[in-house]
């Protein structure tokens, strides 16, 4: 099998403010392997990460944002690389973020090379910055 990226995702507008819950199933995961997410609002808040490493050879997953493809990171295409690395990643410190075509790229980033990882994640974005 090769990597594989289900996403879904769900819109809801709480006073006045939209929000998107994306949930994502990654199978066949290796370290560099990466995931996009259309449909983003131009600016906003990723409010919560929440992600798990359900399966694999690696221990850890430590994931980092970006704005574009294959993005370096330490560059102006990187928007932040979650502060926890564990088997089980549950951040809410609003990462802010901008996407000029609508999309972000994220790589969970498994300590291991290995692809044979499943990383079940949950992401909550609201709109604009508060």
């Amino acid at each position: 099998m090769a990597y594989a990226a289900a996403v879904t995702v769900t819109e809801k507008t709480i006073s006045g403010r939209r929000y998107k819950l994306f949930t994502i199933a990654e199978t066949e995961a290796a370290a560099t392997s990466e995931f996009e997410l259309t449909s983003v609002f131009p600016m906003g808040q990723i409010l919560v990460y929440r992600a798990t490493l359900t399966a694999g050879t690696g221990t850890t997953i430590n994931p980092i944002i970006g704005s574009a493809a294959a993005f370096t990171a330490a560059t102006q295409a990187e928007h932040g690389t979650l502060s926890t690395t564990a088997a089980h990643v549950n951040e809410q410190d609003p990462l802010i973020y901008s996407s000029t075509d609508g999309s972000i790229f994220i790589r969970s980033t498994v300590n291991d090379a290995t692809a044979d990882h499943s990383i079940s994640t949950l992401i909550l974005i609201g709109e604009g910055v508060q």
